[in-house]
């Protein structure tokens, strides 16, 4: 099962393997509100036990990592992590990289906005003993 943390959701998805093409392919079982993050009766209906329990774990790591204390962490690394993702976007030729590019233009644009809101801008705000 793979999870994709959209801006309002995270999508749960299966691959299942598809004889005519003969490979696997995505199926998106169901949708996880990100702010309730509960497995409501569709999505429980739509899984396997594995798949439930799956789900069940990979809630339970995200809501840990969400604690206060890791989203600090988190945000004080996210600068450097930034430099280094700028490096590997300059090396073209992964193939995954555009969809990489689409989740990190998604999720700058939602942390953009969070940060508009809780009224910080690009200009730091000036610190005692420095010159304005």
């Amino acid at each position: 099962m793979q999870f994709r943390e959209r801006s309002q959701v995270i999508q749960l998805i299966r691959t299942v393997y598809d004889p005519k093409i003969k490979r696997g392919r995505s199926e998106l079982v169901g949708r996880i509100d990100k702010q309730t993050a509960r497995i409501d009766d569709v999505v429980r209906s739509a899984c396997t036990s594995d798949e439930l329990r799956e789900i069940e774990s990979f809630l339970a790591a995200r809501s840990a990592l969400l604690s206060h204390g890791a989203t600090h962490e988190s945000a004080s690394q996210l600068a450097s992590q930034m430099r280094l993702a700028e490096s590997y976007f300059r090396n073209p030729g992964s193939a995954d990289q555009a969809l990489l590019a689409v989740e990190i233009f998604t999720a700058w644009d939602d942390l953009k906005k969070a940060m508009h809101k809780a009224g910080f801008r690009k200009k730091a705000p000036m610190h005692q003993g420095r010159k304005q």
